[in-house]
């Protein structure tokens, strides 16, 4: 087996143990030594792909990644236009079990940045700025005047949505989040008023 392919799999094993630790016990719980135990391996072993506790935590998020894209492609289907882009934004704002347990590794790994994980952070950017450019491509493909300023805003939404969904799941439902992304939607993307 070429050690390309073999790095590939370390790295996808060391994803789904580093979730389960997470699922488990908590984000807190995720640590080189406990996703090692997981996997029935050394420290060293884990450490040889991911040097660090936010590299881990990264890697996580990479491989979630190809899921999200296909989710989100499931999601969006044939849409075009502004329903293709509030379809993008409904779907962002929507939480599942292990939904909470990304958002938790992704505010995790950003404030493990502050302590000089660079590597860990770029893949962090590719995941977020990816999302950006997505409702960027959304607003210019349906569009949209202010295409950036919609894309900013909408971004920002989700973001903050993410972050409230892990501090305070039970203050902000996907009900009670959904209510208030649709009245911004009605406003900002389908440029209606006075919706209910």
């Amino acid at each position: 087996m070429p050690a390309e392919v073999d790095a590939a799999e370390r790295l996808d094993d060391i994803a789904r143990a580093t979730v389960e630790v997470a699922q488990e016990r908590g984000t807190h719980a995720v640590t080189l030594r406990a996703v090692a135990e997981r996997l029935g391996r050394s420290t060293a072993f884990i450490t040889y792909f991911v040097p660090s506790r936010a590299e881990l935590m990264a890697n996580a998020l990479e491989h979630a990644r190809a899921r999200w894209d296909d989710e989100r492609h499931d999601a969006l289907g044939d849409l075009l236009g502004v329903e293709r882009l509030a379809a993008q934004a409904r779907w962002m704002c929507t939480t599942s079990p292990e939904e909470t347990v990304f958002r938790s590794l992704w505010i995790e790994v950003i404030a493990d940045v502050r302590a000089g994980h660079d590597r860990a952070y770029q893949l962090l950017r590719s995941v977020t700025d990816a999302t950006y450019a997505s409702f960027l491509d959304g607003a210019r493909a349906a569009d949209r005047d202010e295409a950036a300023r919609i894309a900013d805003i909408l971004y920002l939404y989700c973001r903050g949505y993410e972050v409230k969904s892990v501090e305070d799941p039970e203050g902000w439902p996907d009900a009670r989040v959904q209510r208030s992304l649709e009245l911004l939607l009605e406003t900002l993307v389908f440029g209606r008023t006075g919706a209910g």
